[in-house]
């Protein structure tokens, strides 16, 4: 006689909730935004502006006046899946035999820990290059999933900040009209950051520090912290616009964004609804094989376009 377990699920890895949010959340463009939960499919960002009118007071008539108007912009989210499947005996003649445990019978458990934190970072740093650079009009199969900031930014005409080539000779002067360009209501707005590249950032870092304009410390390699200089605006290096400083004569790929990921952007996702899954087991059929799927959806919208300046290389 033995245990008789037919009746029960197969063992799924309990941890699927953490990993569901480090897949989802920890991007550093992921971290900035608004989370808006449970979009299955799309939804309705309502978004009011209104414009009270002042009046004479010096009468007791009451005479209404002012404006409230609702807009909406669409958030629509697609289902994404990463699956691979490991054979843990392929790991026995190599190095990596130590990865495994003493014995012959290999669990999910036994595919090493660091294996799997290895594919979590990999699809967030996938995701995080989506985030920005997603088209699905792309023929890259990395990039043609949904569509990402840059796309989105773009078609929501967003304030245009004067063309030049980014380089160490032009950075400063970039900076300075992107500065320029931020619409008047949003001037002295410390929420207002700019987005660029980590290498992009490292150029106008390396530019402020030639020019002994020490607004970071001396011998620092610190890209993050940098104030965009004379101004309360923080540049904020991201890895979804990495090398995007490179793109010239594409006034469709703009590189860096002045905007306030606080009041404009917004991340749909679903976390709620059967399709998210994390797991983590072994395959029924041989016993031995180690599995993994992560599925969930995800999407990008911005609010007002207007508030927006973005820079293009000419």
């Amino acid at each position: 006689m033995g245990f008789t377990v037919s009746s029960l699920t197969n063992y799924v890895d309990q941890t699927s909730t953490e990993l569901l949010t480090a897949l989802q959340f920890e991007g550093e463009t992921a971290a900035l935004a608004n989370v808006i939960s449970g979009v299955k499919s799309s939804k309705a960002l309502q978004l009011l502006s209104t414009s009270p009118f002042p009046q004479d007071g010096t009468t007791c008539a009451f005479n209404a006046s002012g404006d409230a108007a609702f807009t909406q912009r669409t958030l629509s989210t697609v289902p994404l899946k990463y699956q691979d499947s490991f054979c843990p005996r392929a790991l026995e003649t190599k190095w990596t035999q130590a990865l495994l445990k003493k014995g012959q019978m290999y669990t999910e458990a036994d595919l090493a820990k660091d294996v799997l934190d290895d594919v979590v970072k990999q699809i967030v740093r996938r995701n995080e290059t989506l985030d920005w650079q997603g088209d699905t009009t792309a023929g890259d199969g990395y990039l043609n999933k949904y569509d990402g900031l840059i796309k989105i930014i773009k078609a929501a005409s967003p304030v245009v900040a004067t063309a030049s080539t980014f380089n160490a000779t032009n950075a400063r002067a970039i900076v300075k009209n992107i500065i320029l360009n931020i619409p008047a209501a949003q001037k002295g707005n410390p929420n207002v950051k700019i987005y660029m590249g980590y290498d992009a950032a490292e150029i106008y870092r390396q530019a402020l520090m030639d020019a002994n304009l020490y607004h970071v410390a001396v011998g620092s390699g610190d890209q993050k912290s940098i104030m965009a200089e004379g101004s309360v605006h923080e540049v904020v290096p991201v890895h979804g616009l990495d090398a995007m400083y490179l793109v010239t004569g594409n006034a469709n790929r703009p590189c860096i964004f002045a905007m306030d990921f606080t009041r404009n952007v917004f991340l749909g996702v679903d976390m709620e609804g059967e399709e998210e899954d994390a797991r983590l087991w072994v395959d029924g059929s041989d016993g031995e094989t180690v599995k993994y799927s992560f599925r969930f959806r995800r999407g990008w919208q911005i609010a007002y376009g207007g508030e927006i300046v973005a820079y293009a290389n000419s």
